[in-house]
């Protein structure tokens, strides 16, 4: 096991360097510099602020600048915000994010459980089919529509929840709501295919003639072995969603991280584009890791040993 996790964690650093490597390189040939949309600068002022950053340098030699701040831990100044690092705009933006997504994630695996076992154990009945539709709901409406239409009834309507704004619970409630409908839906129908797929092995029957519980043998037999398929799905999926969501922090007026990843983007912030594309790699590359150890803890038969044996 210990020679297993250090085999996947060289295999993690060298992904996150070629992940560094490729952004670095593919965000330079974007035309233009971060500086090309500034108004009336003189070009001896735009010359002596790309001297500055190193940006008037080979490409080869600003990477190398990059992976020696890097390896110290140090993310760079944004180019865009003044007197402001990576670092320290993610410290700041990263929470808010962090807090919506993670709260999205227990409602939608809470939830997208329950309606996926439900539905399997009552096939084609009432349950099924609200399972079905919230799953439809889930993955073919957008969450800026669900996020709007919550704003209109929950907030504006009833009055029963901030329409926006951040400081309380009480405002991360609406749009944990609204992001958690994709991950229900995906929960949901996998835990329902699973199960369905679980109920008819011969150890399910055998349980039965053994004279075992309906609730020990959904419990101990068919959920262990059926959630394997949610575990793998996890890992990208509290990924994508804990470290920001453009559209919903924008809606709901969060100070996430997600408005900053994609301004970066626009305003050819190269250190910003780097370095929230680093983070977001990490926290991925991790928690894909951190699925392949829960599965040997979820299911037995599944050895972690030399050659993926």
């Amino acid at each position: 096991m210990l020679r297993y996790t250090l085999e996947r964690t060289l295999y993690m650093l060298i992904t996150l360097w070629v992940i560094v490597t490729l952004t670095f390189f593919l965000m330079h040939m974007i035309p233009g510099d971060p500086f090309t949309s500034e108004k009336r600068v003189p070009e001896q002022i735009r010359q002596n602020m790309l001297a500055k950053y190193h940006l008037d340098k080979p490409l080869i030699v600003q990477y190398g600048y990059y992976l020696r701040n890097l390896l110290h831990g140090d993310l760079g100044i944004s180019l865009k915000y003044l007197n402001r690092t990576v670092n320290e705009i993610i410290a700041n933006g990263f929470p808010a994010s962090f807090q919506i997504g993670m709260q999205s994630i227990i409602i939608g695996v809470f939830l997208g459980l329950i309606l996926g076992i439900v539905a399997a154990l009552n096939r084609n009945g009432f349950w099924d089919y609200v399972s079905m539709i919230l799953a439809i709901i889930g993955r073919s409406v957008p969450n800026f529509i669900i996020a709007t239409l919550l704003q209109y009834w929950i907030a504006s309507k009833l009055r029963w929840l901030p329409v926006s704004g951040w400081g309380t619970f009480a405002h991360t409630i609406l749009p944990s709501v609204a992001l958690s409908f994709a991950s229900l839906s995906i929960i949901s129908r996998l835990m329902r295919a699973s199960m369905l797929d679980v109920i008819g092995q011969d150890y399910i029957k055998t349980a039965k003639s053994k004279g075992l519980s309906s609730f020990e043998i959904v419990w101990r037999h068919m959920i262990r072995n059926a959630i394997l398929p949610i575990i793998t799905v996890l890992g990208p999926l509290i990924a994508g969603i804990v470290t920001g969501t453009f559209v919903i922090e924008r809606i709901f007026g969060i100070p996430g991280l997600g408005k900053y990843f994609v301004q970066s983007i626009y305003n050819n912030d190269y250190t910003m584009i780097l370095g929230t594309t680093i983070f977001y790699s990490v926290i991925l590359v991790f928690m894909m890791f951190l699925v392949d150890i829960t599965y040997g803890f979820i299911d037995p038969r599944i050895r972690l040993s030399k050659g993926g044996k």
